[in-house]
């Protein structure tokens, strides 16, 4: 029976996640296409794509890091994780809510990805995270972010 519960609970927050995707307006569109944009680039392991959709006084915070980097720490970090030979090969990424407030946006969301490390190693993992865009002209970029991995159960 908990089992089934479960399940249920999961169907019910993976439909409250889709109704929310198919219900952004065009400007909450926008933000989630650069948001989606900007993780294709990084899974190409395209080391520049923080000169493309981050600010240049970016500062984000991720789970891995002790403290929030700004961009340059940021290429500096990816350039070195990207020579490791690792892989994301699968990826998932939910909006749970986007807010746009004039030139600002927040941008709530779940992920899930697959990598396989250079030893072929495969691993999952899953979390969520909450991104600050500004727009840029006619663009939006990155100004902050913070992603943390989902707590193990």
């Amino acid at each position: 029976m908990k089992y089934c519960v479960k399940i249920i609970s999961l169907l019910m927050v993976f439909t409250a996640f889709t109704s929310a995707a198919n219900q952004l307006t065009k400007e909450q569109s926008e933000v989630w296409e650069v948001v989606i944009a900007s993780y294709a680039d990084i899974e190409k392991q395209d080391s520049n794509w923080t000169n493309k959709w981050a600010t240049e006084d970016l500062l984000a915070w991720g789970n891995a890091t002790p403290m929030p980097r700004n961009r340059a720490s940021i290429q500096r970090w990816e350039k070195f994780q990207f020579s490791n030979g690792g892989k994301n090969v699968v990826s998932d990424y939910t909006p749970t809510g986007i807010v746009v407030h004039g030139d600002t946006a927040v941008a709530h969301y779940y992920f899930s990805n697959g990598t396989i490390s250079k030893d072929g190693k495969a691993d999952t993992s899953h979390g969520r995270c909450s991104d600050v865009l500004v727009r840029d002209g006619k663009s939006w970029k990155f100004v902050a972010w913070h992603c943390a991995d989902e707590p193990e159960s």
